[in-house]
Parts: C-alpha cells; structure tokens; sequence
C-alpha cells in the first residue's frame, strides 16, 4: 500500500464531500432525520453538507490529504491556536473502502506532529458518544488523548 499525505487543493474539494457524505452518517443531522424523519423536508446530508464543506473552505490550508496509490482515501482538517498553544483536529475522515487500514491514525500522528512544529503545547479532538463514533474514540486514546468533558445534544418535537 502507496500512502502518501499532501496538502489538499481546491480541486480534492469534490472528493472530500464524497467522503462526508459516506462516512458522516453517524452524526447529529443523520441522528436528527432517525428521530423525527426528515427534517426540513430533506435528507440529513443536505444540512451537514453545506456545514462540512463551509468550513473545509475556510481551512483549505490546514487540511492533509492521504492518497493510497494515487487515490484519495482521507483526510484531517486541524487549526492552530498560537495564542492558547492548541491544536485542534476539526475533521479526520477515511473513505469507507479503506478504513481499518490505519489511515485515521496516521492522520492523527501528522496532526500531532505538526502541532508539535508549531510549538502547540495541547491537542484537541472531539467526537460523538454514540455507537457510530466508537471507532474514533478507540483511535483518539490509544493515540493519547484522554476524556475532557462529555457532550449530550437534546432534542424535542416542537407543536
């Protein structure tokens, strides 16, 4: 396996909201639309889309791509708060026909690494609670990451 990491481009763009859109249905949208069915009269992707990929644009200079042999198959968005020393992965993603590869990880080890070029001097990650984001979280501890604070989003039926 041919693993390389790069800086994104404007032209990963399309790819990267293919990968959104095949691995995010674990998150709140998607948990929303289970609940109560479609929300807006749409699907769950067309509200975390436009969310993602907003931010993706914004962050351009701070997403690394992982190609294996030549295809993209993730990537991991991260920002650099120099002020507060921090470095915070936002988005770390692998295409659902390469996880279990140890992509996501590697990922996280050139975050990581970069974070410590910067002279950050903390790490940050968040993720879901739910069954959907277990993976992640197994990922985040064995990289060294430890619980900060737990997050619980409520929901209810308007009438």
């Amino acid at each position: 396996m041919g693993l390389e990491m790069r800086e994104a481009t404007l032209d990963d763009m399309p790819a990267l909201q293919q990968i959104v859109r095949e691995v995010w249905a674990i998150g709140s949208d998607f948990a929303l639309e289970e609940k109560y069915g479609s929300v807006g009269g749409e699907q769950w992707d067309r509200w975390l889309l436009p969310k993602v990929m907003s931010r993706l644009w914004d962050e351009i200079g701070s997403i690394l791509i992982t190609e294996v042999d030549g295809q993209i198959a993730g990537f991991i968005s991260y920002a650099l708060d120099g002020a507060r020393r921090v470095g915070t992965i936002h988005y770390n993603a692998v295409a659902p026909g390469h996880q279990g590869l140890g992509i996501g990880t590697a990922q996280v080890e050139r975050a990581l690494q970069i974070f410590r070029e910067a002279g950050m001097e903390i790490a940050c990650v968040g993720t879901g609670l739910n069954e959907g984001h277990a993976p992640a979280r197994r990922m985040y501890e064995k990289a060294g990451f430890e619980p900060v604070i737990e997050y619980r989003m409520y929901s209810r039926r308007l009438e």
